[in-house]
């Protein structure tokens, strides 16, 4: 996509107003657009995909572009299983850009390729996702190529969720030195603050998955001049989705409930008594309603020296040496559980947000497609058009086998 077509892509993005909401949450506001950084994957863990769910069906977010990267499974597979979704779920309009295969730094030994996730197998041919491969394609170019074109078009109206490892981010802010400051906000799933309760790790007794996968990448971010706002293990441990609450969302039929069939379904045939657990959810629920999580202001830092704390995250409420670059930010550590529970069912069982319902009005205005360009716009036309983890993220609590998420 050339850069008179992510312009088009981003700037014909318009703010609208939707009814909706949970109770406690504040009056609808304009729609905020965001583009996802993700491991995306639909068999378990499927963490990723239920937040794009949950990110799609809420009229408080527009979400404009995903970008791939390699984490859960190989980049590969993020990128075709996303793709599937989005049609699927008749949002095709939405641009992927597929983005890095391998971590900056982290090579896989033995111990690492025995451990749960794919982000080493970068090459390996994807399966076919559940009916068949997208005819929608990914869009040309590489993720970090589209994050920096994205913000330099808007630059502090977008916001970022990244919800994987973060290695398209730290590629994107080598790449352009100003690309952090130019993000409105930087929303990571990612890290476990044993300052914090709750605070163990998921991939080792101390890091979390996302940021294990690429602690350089991690750094690099953490220590970037973005607003960034940290949902790591720690709130996310307060989720408990049970069958009750699974059987009020398939009780609707829908694409995205029976998407949402598909992908807990096996979990709560093979024991009734299974409690999920949700990670990147609590991250797109926090953008939904800010009031859902508690926050702490901590110094944060990850750990890239490789030995027994590589990868992990520590957050203290001052700087400490070693860590003198550290950023200080809001990390979440609590969660309104019961009201997230009630946001994601009314959210995931409202009717498909589909293309023709985002069609609205704003300021006088008829804004285009989330993430399309405008009508009639040449530069559609242009290059390649949109078609049509035991306890923790490892997600053991969610996957069928014990490895780790």
């Amino acid at each position: 996509m050339t850069s008179r077509t992510t312009r088009a892509v981003v700037a014909g993005l318009s703010a609208a107003l939707l009814g909706g909401g949970t109770a406690g949450a504040a009056p609808p506001r304009s729609r905020e657009p965001i583009l996802l950084d993700t491991d995306f994957q639909l068999s378990s863990p499927s963490d990723d995909a239920l937040a794009l769910l949950l990110a799609l069906q809420s009229p408080e977010l527009d979400v404009v572009g995903i970008t791939t990267v390699a984490g859960n499974e190989t980049v590969a597979r993020a990128t075709s299983d996303v793709l599937r979704v989005l049609e699927i779920v008749g949002r095709s309009d939405i641009p992927v850009y597929r983005g890095a295969g391998r971590p900056l730094a982290h090579v896989a030994g033995a111990w690492e390729r025995a451990s749960y996730g794919r982000w080493h197998a970068d090459g390996e041919a994807p399966p076919p996702p559940p009916g068949g491969f997208a005819r929608k394609k990914a869009e040309a170019g590489t993720a970090a190529d589209f994050l920096v074109r994205a913000v330099r078009a808007r630059p502090r109206e977008l916001t970022i969720a990244a919800i994987g490892p973060l290695t398209n981010l730290a590629l994107a802010m080598r790449q352009d030195p100003g690309f952090a400051a130019g993000v409105k906000r930087l929303v990571i799933m990612g890290g476990a603050v044993a300052a914090l309760p709750d605070g163990a790790g998921n991939q080792t007794p101390n890091a979390e998955f996302n940021f294990w996968v690429d602690p350089e990448a991690a750094q690099i971010v953490l220590r970037s001049a973005a607003a960034i706002q940290l949902t790591p293990l720690n709130p996310c441990r307060k989720t408990n989705l049970t069958q009750s609450w699974y059987e009020r969302i398939v009780s609707v039929e829908t694409p995205v409930t029976g998407l949402v069939r598909d992908i807990l379904g096996p979990q709560f045939a093979a024991d009734a008594r299974r409690r999920v657990s949700m990670y990147d959810e609590v991250a797109i629920g926090s953008l939904i309603d800010p009031t859902l999580v508690k926050t702490r202001e901590l110094y944060v830092d990850v750990d890239v020296h490789h030995g027994i704390d590589y990868g992990v995250s520590v957050g203290g409420d001052e700087r400490w040496p070693g860590a003198e670059a550290a950023r200080r930010m809001p990390v979440q550590y609590d969660l309104d559980w019961p009201r997230f529970a009630e946001l994601l069912v009314q959210r995931l069982t409202a009717p498909p947000r589909a293309l023709s319902a985002l069609r609205l009005s704003a300021g006088g205005r008829s804004p285009a497609p989330p993430g399309s360009c405008p009508p009639r716009s040449r530069a559609c036309r242009g290059g390649r058009p949109s078609r049509a983890r035991s306890a923790g993220r490892g997600r053991p609590d969610n996957a069928a086998t014990p490895a780790r998420r």
